[in-house]
């Protein structure tokens, strides 16, 4: 990554791998690797945020009123997140999560809507990066899962 006002670089980068299987493979080769004498590279797995956290938005509308208002003032928006008022289904939360193609269009996005400048429905809207939903690690879901088939009886799920 270039510092844009130094032309220097920051000292870290980006890699894009295939596939999650190759990423873990890097983390393992290159993590701690000695680059000079006394410098070890610090290497670990980061995935590109493609969501945003929206506040502010009016209680009364819907997904797809939602998802055609933000289409018009951002690009590359692929899906929306909506929770509705526990006692009134007819009502939003007040916040959705927009969901982008990429995170090149989810930064753009979150750039124009923090300027201050775009309006949604004649409101600025909260805007922050929604936190990653991450997955659990392989190993440790296969030894849950193991305990479960063991012990059945330990725990008593109800079905949802």
């Amino acid at each position: 990554m270039m510092d844009p006002l130094s032309g220097q670089n920051r000292g870290y980068a980006f890699i894009t791998f295939c596939g999650k299987e190759a990423a873990q493979e890097a983390v393992k080769l290159c993590d701690s690797y000695e680059i000079r004498p006394g410098k070890h590279l610090g290497v670990c797995i980061s995935v590109a945020n493609n969501r945003l956290f929206v506040g502010s938005i009016p209680k009364n509308k819907t997904k797809e009123n939602i998802l055609e208002e933000f289409s018009k003032v951002t690009e590359g928006l692929v899906d929306v997140i909506l929770y509705h008022q526990p006692d009134d289904k007819k009502k939003n939360r007040g916040f959705c999560f927009l969901e982008y193609e990429d995170h090149k269009s989810a930064a753009q996005a979150r750039r124009r809507l923090m300027s201050g400048k775009v309006k949604v429905w004649g409101n600025v809207v909260t805007v922050e990066w929604a936190d990653p939903v991450e997955e659990p690690d392989p190993e440790v879901m296969a030894k849950f899962l193991q305990s479960l088939i063991q012990y059945p009886k330990v725990l008593d799920l109800d079905p949802v």
